[in-house]
C-alpha cells in the first residue's frame, strides 16, 4: 500500500532543526524562511476558510484526506517557485528538508500527494479562490503602502496554450493576432502600481479578447494617472480619463489618413518609458519562474496558474521592498 508519509523521525529532533539551521544558508532556503515569516498567513486565510467549508459541507468526504488549507497554499506557491509538476511537487516535499519547514511539517506526518494537489487546485479554480488569495495578499502590501494608487500602467501578455490547435483537447483557448503572427490560447491582463511596481488587478480572458476590452475591469478610475500602449487608446477613454482629471498616460496611436505628428511621437517616447515597466512582471514569470505557456486544459484552471505566479511576484516585491 502507498504511503505519503514523510517517515524521518529522526530529523525532527530539536537538536536537528538547530544544526539545520546553522548549514550554510543557500539562496533558495533563505528566500523561503523570508517569506513564511513576511506573510501574515492566518489573515491571509481567513476570508478563504468559508468557502473551503462550504464546499466540504456540500460534498461527501468518504475517501478523502483533508489537509490544512495554510498547507496547500504553500505548496502552490512551492510549485510556482519551482516550476514544479504535481507528482514532482510531492516528490520534492518529501525529499527536501527546506520544503518540509516551509510547510511546517512534523515527523510521521502525510504530505498531500499529486491527487490532492490537483482536486485543490481545482477547487480553487471553480470558486474563483486564487483571485480571492491574490487580493487578500495585496490587502498585505496596502497596508505596508507597497500600493500607492497614484499611477497604474495597464497591459496584457498572451499565454500559449498547452493544448495544440485543432486538437479539441482545450475548449476555451482560441486565437489572437500579434504583429502579424498568429498565436493559439490565452490572455494574462494587470495593471501595475507605477511606483511600486506590484501588480495590483489581473484578469485572464480567451486570447481573442482585445486587450482594450478587460481595461475597465483592471482600474477603478480613482488614480491619478494611468499609462497604456496605443491598443487601449479610443476617443471615449480619453474623455472618460479627462472627466475625471486623471492624467493620460496611454500613447497615441496613429492611422492610415492621420499620421501621429512629431509632437505626439515625442510624447509616446517619454510616456514609454513609464509603460515599459510593465513589462518586468511578464519577464520575471517566463525567466525566473518559467512559465512559458500555458500547463492546462481550460481557462479556469490556466487563470489559476497566471494568478499564482502574479502572487510570487507581488511576494518577491514584498521582500525586495522590506529586507
Amino acid at each position: 500500500m502507498r504511503s505519503n508519509k514523510i517517515n524521518n523521525v529522526d530529523l525532527f529532533t530539536s537538536a536537528a532543526n538547530d544544526k539545520f539551521n546553522k548549514h550554510i544558508k543557500t539562496q533558495s532556503k533563505q528566500a523561503l524562511e523570508i517569506i513564511k515569516s513576511k506573510i501574515n498567513w492566518s489573515k491571509l486565510l481567513k476570508p478563504i476558510q468559508k468557502a473551503i467549508a462550504k464546499e466540504k459541507e456540500n460534498n461527501s468526504p468518504a475517501g478523502r484526506r483533508t489537509f490544512d488549507l495554510l498547507v496547500i497554499v504553500k505548496c502552490f506557491i512551492l510549485q510556482t517557485i519551482y516550476n514544479l509538476s504535481d507528482p514532482r511537487l510531492e516528490e520534492e516535499i518529501a525529499d527536501r528538508r527546506s520544503f518540509q519547514i516551509f510547510l511546517d511539517l512534523n515527523s510521521l506526518d502525510s504530505i498531500p500527494d499529486e491527487t490532492t494537489i490537483c482536486r485543490y487546485r481545482e477547487m480553487f479554480a471553480r470558486l474563483d479562490l486564487d483571485k480571492k488569495l491574490f487580493y487578500e495578499f495585496n490587502k498585505q502590501l496596502k497596508d505596508l503602502n507597497l500600493i500607492v494608487g497614484k499611477g497604474t500602467i495597464v497591459d496584457a501578455t498572451i499565454k500559449q496554450a498547452q493544448a495544440k490547435a485543432g486538437s479539441n483537447r482545450d475548449n476555451d483557448a482560441d486565437f489572437t493576432q500579434k504583429r502579424g503572427k498568429t498565436y493559439y490560447g490565452y490572455k494574462g491582463h494587470i495593471a501595475m502600481d507605477e511606483d511600486s511596481e506590484v501588480i495590483k488587478t489581473v484578469e485572464f480572458t480567451k486570447a481573442s479578447l482585445h486587450d482594450s476590452n478587460a481595461f475597465d475591469k483592471l482600474i477603478d478610475y480613482t488614480e491619478e494617472a494611468i499609462f497604456a500602449d496605443k491598443g487601449y487608446a479610443n476617443e471615449l477613454r480619453r474623455k472618460r480619463l479627462q472627466r475625471k482629471n486623471i492624467f493620460d498616460g496611454i500613447l497615441s496611436k496613429g492611422y492610415r489618413n492621420k499620421p501621429l505628428s512629431q509632437s505626439e511621437i515625442k510624447l509616446n517616447k517619454l510616456l514609454s518609458t513609464i509603460r515599459n515597466k510593465v513589462e518586468r512582471p511578464f519577464a520575471y514569470m517566463k525567466r525566473i519562474l518559467n512559465y512559458q505557456r500555458c500547463s492546462y486544459y481550460d481557462l479556469k484552471r490556466n487563470r489559476f496558474e497566471f494568478i499564482m505566479a502574479a502572487l510570487v511576484y507581488n511576494i518577491r516585491k514584498l521582500i525586495t521592498a522590506t529586507s
